[in-house]
């Protein structure tokens, strides 16, 4: 049993780090993957489907456990050339994910990669949410929360939340994990 093929497609090999179990992978240069098993040649098209961020892959079977394919990745590898040698960024001009046809990936340089995430950020309207991520204590701050954990009258949540941070990073600075140069307020 075959797979049918479209149009002119053409089908390569993916090659992996560790062995398959029974079955070969192949994907096409539009985007689509089979499974063709190794003994008996029966070929089958595999379901894709999007990570968390939209890139559509396949999940894998291999010896000793399991893996995946990025499907844009692996058509660019086979079937899209690179200008050159500094082209190591597969991205999608369109900036549709989705679709992984040979025509629609492109290999870039790091430079026009970064262009590319400037570009996308501003197409899907994306913002920094105002006065959240990532929010970085002061030394200043760090020894104030050392002083009201050793008075032990408030509860690490409500310190954390206070300062903005995570109850994670209150019990870190409580153990010296982090900030173990800072001494407590007076």
């Amino acid at each position: 049993m075959k797979v049918p093929n479209l149009l002119k497609e053409r089908w390569a090999l993916v090659v992996f780090s560790k062995p398959t179990r029974s079955t070969d992978y192949m994907v096409s240069d539009y985007g689509r993957v089979k499974s063709v098993h190794k003994t008996t040649a029966v070929e089958k098209l595999i379901k894709t489907r999007p990570d968390h961020r939209g890139f559509i892959t396949v999940s894998i079977k291999l010896d000793g456990g399991f893996g995946c394919i990025y499907v844009h990745k692996e058509v660019a590898t086979h079937f899209v050339e690179k200008r050159s040698e500094d082209c190591i960024y597969v991205i999608h001009p369109n900036f549709k994910r989705d679709n992984n046809h040979h025509t629609k990936i492109k290999w870039v340089t790091e430079a026009e990669w970064k262009e590319y995430i400037k570009e996308r950020k501003v197409v899907f309207g994306f913002k920094r949410p105002p006065g959240g991520g990532n929010k970085k204590l002061t030394r200043g701050q760090v020894a104030l929360i050392k002083k009201a954990l050793i008075v032990g009258k408030t509860r690490k949540k409500m310190i954390a939340k206070m300062f903005g941070v995570s109850s994670t990073q209150i019990k870190r600075i409580e153990r010296g994990e982090n900030w173990a140069d800072v001494d407590p307020a007076k």
